[in-house]
């Protein structure tokens, strides 16, 4: 006797109907209609592939990746492999791609190439990216600085930044302004005898009250010109302070790009140092 089994009915994957719209199948994917600007873009950047599409790579209309894709700047296509080539870094390439889909920077908690990922970025022209790294650049040297001087602060045993001691807290204040205008223009706010001991060589400038802008009894200097009188760069005038115990205790920047400026207010217990 043959048994003859029952048909396996079959469900469709798709079906239209007559105007071309596709039914709902439960449980079934339902593809996209596909676009110029959705199809999938093959991508071979220094030997790493990536697949991206022309939406995604041309978000950014003034960047040079979209003039790339977009028909403004030639890209070498390999026609073997139908794959657009750009020769530059090709693990970093992610994290640009990762910007462009999500319009934000998106880096690992312990990610230590920023210079070379600012590079790329400023090689494929994305100024919204550049200015998040630049930020995060600015972020790390202040919190570096501050590091540096918690260790200097802990090795003359003196409290930790920002904890008031029985002593009465800090008492000496100096505020450094810091703008890449010019190469680097760096500017100082506080008593004028504290800056004559920190820094002895603006002594006789600081008399003229022409350099020194606002007094108040002819003792407290505002925004201090340092450049115009002494040679010290940032990284000097930061030092010098450490040395005479001074620590980080606020920091702030801001601005726009060619315009950015950053701030710290240094302070020291001078009763401690007694």
């Amino acid at each position: 006797m043959i048994i003859m089994s029952s048909p396996v009915s079959t469900r469709p994957s798709s079906s239209t109907t007559p105007n071309g719209h596709y039914h709902k199948i439960s449980g079934v994917p339902c593809p996209a209609t596909p676009t110029r600007y959705t199809a999938p873009v093959h991508i071979d950047v220094g030997g790493v592939i990536y697949t991206s599409s022309l939406e995604t790579l041309t978000r950014y209309s003034d960047s040079r990746l979209a003039k790339m894709f977009n028909g403004n700047i030639p890209i070498v296509l390999d026609t073997l492999k139908q794959h657009y080539f750009i020769d530059r870094d090709g693990k970093l390439f992610r994290y640009i791609l990762n910007y462009l889909r999500s319009q934000r920077l998106i880096v690992p908690e312990r990610f230590d190439e920023y210079e070379q990922l600012y590079e790329e970025a400023r090689f494929y022209e994305l100024a919204g990216l550049l200015r998040e790294l630049e930020a995060v650049k600015k972020n790390k040297e202040a919190s570096d600085v501050a590091k540096v001087s918690r260790e200097i602060k802990t090795e003359k045993g003196l409290s930790p930044v920002g904890v008031s001691g029985a002593d009465g807290g800090y008492v000496d204040c100096i505020a450094v302004s810091i703008s890449p205008d010019l190469g680097e223009r760096i500017s100082l706010s506080a008593e004028r005898p504290l800056l004559e001991e920190v820094f002895p060589e603006l002594t006789s400038a600081l008399m003229d009250t022409r350099n020194s802008g606002w007094h108040l009894d002819n003792h407290y200097v505002i925004r201090f010109p340092l450049n115009g009188f002494c040679k010290l760069n940032s990284v000097q005038v930061m030092q010098r302070l450490l040395n005479h115990a001074f620590v980080v205790i606020a920091s702030s920047g801001g601005g726009v790009e060619g315009q950015q400026f950053s701030e710290y207010v240094f302070a020291r217990n001078c009763k401690s140092l007694r």
